[in-house]
């Protein structure tokens, strides 16, 4: 097996490197990556349910989405993030646990508190410090997962506070857990330290793994990649299933509650429930078809620059 430590932060390059690693290699890897502040929505998530917008935005966190099923996850670098991708023998039984069994010994032996939940949570008693995912393409398999050490949870917590019941959608919403860091329980642990300790405990009991090193026109795939794909809008928010988004606004003393129609992240039309619209918020309703919903593409169209108090009360209420 090959042991491949990322040499970047960037979560869209690391996410792009386990999509190449698994579509045009053959070989067996365990890739270890540390992302900068980011929340990382499941393939089949509506990301803007799922995020807390305006705190993103404030913190300069960054969203992605990833190519595996699940839940949305808070990354920072107090968290080690660990896929396993590998070759699929003829009838093997596809099982997490099998194909991540050198990092749930590892750490068990690290921690002997540590366990394996049914839904393959890693837990310190009823808390979560590890959530995982799979994909699976032709023949190969992704089985990755995240640790948290030490990361910020309160970070975490409020990246991940969304509005989830002003949306209707057929998506995937993620299962909220209690969780915490391992440095709970041993304060020297870090991700460089965990990477060490991991790589040790691999060489000591696997002898096939190898340290290695991505040839550049594998490094030059994953880089289109990250850019063609992992962080454009169109895959971060488009690949959101359709949804109505409702909520309420206040139009000078009358209050207004609307429905979005939105298809493939871009608002198609508007729906009026209750209230209504005077001709400054009507204009404002129009001006919101054709524009992603999100709010960088918010701010860089019709909320651009100064805006009055009508504008500021809608923007508030699509966020």
């Amino acid at each position: 097996m090959n042991l491949f430590i990322s040499p970047c932060t960037d979560p869209y390059w690391n996410l792009a490197a386990e999509e190449i690693l698994l579509k045009t290699s053959t070989e067996n890897w365990l890739f270890l990556y540390v992302n900068k502040p980011c929340v990382v929505v499941g393939k089949h998530q509506t990301t803007q349910k799922e995020i807390n917008p305006l705190y993103i935005y404030r913190n300069n966190v960054l969203v992605a989405r990833r190519l595996s099923g699940g839940g949305a996850v808070y990354h920072d670098e107090g968290n080690l993030n660990f896929s396993y991708i590998r070759t699929m023998d003829h009838g093997e039984n596809l099982s997490y646990q099998m194909i991540t069994q050198s990092m749930v010994a590892f750490l068990t032996e690290l921690v002997p508190e540590i366990r394996l939940s049914a839904r393959n949570d890693l837990l310190l008693g009823e808390n979560k410090i590890s959530g995982s995912a799979m994909h699976v393409f032709k023949n190969r398999v992704l089985a990755h997962g995240t640790l948290l050490i030490n990361c910020d949870l309160t970070h975490l917590s409020s990246a991940l506070k969304g509005n989830p019941e002003r949306f209707k959608d057929k998506s995937i919403a993620s299962h909220r857990s209690p969780v915490m860091n391992l440095s709970q329980v041993n304060a020297r642990l870090t991700p460089l330290l965990l990477i060490t300790l991991f790589a040790e405990y691999l060489v000591k009991k696997e002898a096939m793994v190898q340290f290695t090193h991505l040839p550049s026109i594998t490094q030059e795939l994953i880089s289109d990649l990250a850019v063609s794909r992992y962080r454009t809008s169109e895959w971060i928010y488009g690949y959101s299933p359709r949804y109505l988004y409702q909520n309420t606004v206040l139009a000078q003393t009358s209050k207004i509650a609307y429905q979005l129609e939105v298809e493939k992240g871009i608002i198609e039309d508007f729906i009026i429930v209750e209230g209504e619209l005077n001709s400054d918020i009507k204009l404002l309703f129009n001006k919101l078809i054709g524009i992603s919903h999100n709010i960088f593409a918010l701010l860089e169209g019709p909320f651009m620059g100064p805006v009055n108090a009508a504008e500021q009360q809608l923007f508030q209420s699509l966020i």
